[in-house]
């Protein structure tokens, strides 16, 4: 044990003082009685140094009193005292009353004994402000112009509706880090979509997914709308425009198998010409799928399709015919076709050729 230089005490000091010394003459702490945080109602967003939406009170509440304690040393928060802990530690405990929220702050200077413990307490209100990105969004304000076009021709509404759904789910994941890239409205025109987007980023990353997707190009332009009120800079509203070539129906022969190829949100949705059964297929899975050459995209133009009639049927094969050129008559394996019935004697069938195979078809109406 020392002297404390103040009183004279012997005890463990801190700074040369004993508790009561160091507590009195050293240890400073301090926070405003009431703190009002801009609160935007429209999105759940509060402001600090930017707005972030408000999604755990209690995580809301540490950061907001973190920021605005005045203290000399280093203050640890946590949820729970502990004696391992050798620095100044503080917990929060905390009461909602309307838009207000009560707050008492423990403080524990000692580690290793809660005697000298200290409380103090203070009020957070959220004070409703409108932010600036709901002030635009409401307002109508868009950045840019995402200008979906087919390059071949006009857009197909069950097309334009998967297209809405891809677009809709990426601008709800790019929000979470651009507040921006909202949709302020969507024009459905005789030659394409129109997407009115509150961030010119955003439009671009959604444009370039598209592409991704359906492969095609895109260009921008740029119109001069004015200047700047506070600033003088001239203001640019920009148009991406998006040329899609893949918007025909499509097929991916995979395993040995045929199927109609399909957008299903972030994946690629494969639908069985044979037994209608459905594949989800991620989109990078996808892609690495196609660099790897296991599936393969057949255009509808390309897909041949013949006629044939089942004219034998042994345990292990049928023999079929084709009901146009020159009538050929061919074997295949029971195993090589997957359909949800037996074939008889006389059924009559359509079939896909994929490079050298046969792929027997029962779900005609999607071809």
């Amino acid at each position: 044990m020392e002297k404390c230089f103040v009183c004279g005490k012997e005890d463990i000091l801190t700074d040369g003082r004993c508790k009561e010394c160091y507590l009195r003459e050293s240890f400073q702490f301090s926070i405003p009685s009431r703190i009002k945080v801009p609160y935007c109602k429209s999105c759940n967003s509060y402001y600090t140094n930017r707005w972030n939406t408000l999604e755990d009170k209690a995580l809301f509440i540490n950061e907001i009193i973190k920021n605005n304690v005045s203290s000399n040393g280093e203050i640890d928060f946590v949820s729970e005292f502990s004696n391992k802990n050798k620095k100044i530690q503080a917990k929060i405990e905390f009461s909602e009353e309307g838009n207000i929220t009560k707050v008492n702050v423990i403080i524990r200077p000692f580690h290793n004994d809660p005697s000298f413990d200290m409380s103090t307490s203070t009020e957070i209100l959220l004070s409703g402000e409108q932010c600036q990105r709901c002030s635009r969004f409401y307002g109508g304000y868009y950045e840019a112009i995402l200008q979906i076009r087919n390059e071949e021709k006009k857009i197909e509404l069950e097309k334009a509706n998967d297209i809405m759904t891809i677009i809709d789910e990426l601008s709800d994941r790019l929000i979470s880090k651009d507040r921006m890239a909202f949709i302020a409205r969507v024009e459905e025109l005789k030659e394409g979509i129109d997407v009115y987007m509150g961030s010119l980023s955003a439009a671009r990353k959604i444009a370039n997914d598209l592409i991704k997707r359906f492969s095609g190009s895109m260009g921008e332009s740029h119109k001069l709308m004015g200047l700047d009120r506070d600033s003088g800079k001239k203001i640019y509203r920009t148009t991406v425009t998006v040329r899609l070539k893949n918007l025909a129906q499509r097929y991916a022969y995979y395993r040995n198998h045929l199927y109609l190829l399909d957008i299903a949100g972030e994946n690629f949705k494969l639908t069985s010409l044979e037994d209608g059964g459905i594949l989800s297929i991620k989109a990078k899975e996808f892609e690495k799928e196609l660099k790897k050459e296991t599936i393969s995209i057949i255009d509808k133009d390309l897909l041949e399709i013949i006629d044939l009639s089942v004219t034998e049927v042994t345990p292990e094969r049928y023999q079929m015919m084709k009901l146009s050129g020159d009538y050929e008559t061919f074997y295949i394996s029971k195993e090589e076709i997957r359909l949800k019935r037996e074939l008889k004697i006389g059924d009559n069938l359509k079939a896909a050729t994929v490079g050298n195979r046969i792929i027997i078809i029962e779900q005609e109406s999607i071809i």
